[in-house]
């Protein structure tokens, strides 16, 4: 029924001339490299103003950075530590469970998004979660075995992903319309930045069985800094205090 569903609509959007869903001749710009560099500082102007948002992208994207790092983990140690290197896809089969319990997380992490908020207040909820992913990050440093690992898949996802829900709220609340694509692509820009940082990061720690305690403690530690210095109550918090 949804793939005929699917098969209806492209067949009316096949009936749409170019032209009919726009943009309109007078919205069309010439754009090219280095307008979008100017626009793209146009985006970092608007978030010198708007601090806390500026905050809030930023421990996202360190959070990111983070999840890739713990990503890489699990990967190595489900293929070389917890299963025969030999026996790939009982390997292979261990990262597909970890990953389904991060996905379980990231729809745990949105759904009671809402809820802190309303609680405890979007500034103080984003602050509380990357604390809490930070914590959760430390049952790896404790041992490295599945069930320790399949907990800190599901915690930081769930943390990690009332974090970004968020702080896209948050970040959404502060724009103006005519900013926000530029505001949202120095946000995009930041967090795969972070991405492969993470990545550079495990690269160079890890060792092959990836069973070491140094990357989750590098990683608990930096989200922290982020909760207790980046996102600390003076700096962050507006004069509402929400």
């Amino acid at each position: 029924m949804a793939a005929f569903g699917y098969l209806i609509a492209a067949l009316l959007a096949a009936l749409l001339k170019k032209n009919e869903i726009g943009p309109l001749s007078h919205e069309i710009a010439e754009g090219g490299f280095f307008q979008g560099i100017r626009e793209m500082r146009d985006g970092f102007n608007f978030l010198r103003i708007h601090q806390d948002a500026a905050r809030g992208i930023a421990a996202t994207a360190i959070h990111r950075g983070g999840i890739t790092a713990l990503t890489l983990a699990t990967l190595l140690l489900e293929r070389n530590t917890f299963h025969s290197p030999a026996d790939s896809e009982a390997g292979l089969a261990g990262v597909s469970i970890a990953l389904t319990i991060a996905a379980c997380g990231f729809v745990v992490g949105a759904a009671i998004a809402p809820y802190g908020v309303r609680t405890f207040g979007r500034h103080r909820w984003i602050r509380f979660s990357i604390l809490a992913a930070s914590a959760s990050s430390l049952f790896l440093v404790i041992d490295r075995n599945p069930g320790l690992l399949f907990a800190t898949a599901f915690f930081t996802a769930l943390f990690g992903q009332s974090v970004k829900v968020t702080n896209d709220a948050l970040v959404q609340s502060k724009i103006e319309d005519i900013f926000r694509g530029r505001v949202f692509a120095v946000y995009d820009v930041l967090v795969n930045g972070a991405i492969v940082i993470g990545a550079l990061i495990a690269a160079w720690i890890l060792p092959i069985s990836g069973d070491t305690w140094s990357l989750p403690l590098l990683i608990s530690t930096s989200w922290a800094l982020v909760g207790l210095v980046l996102l600390r109550p003076k700096k962050f918090l507006t004069k509402g205090g929400v």
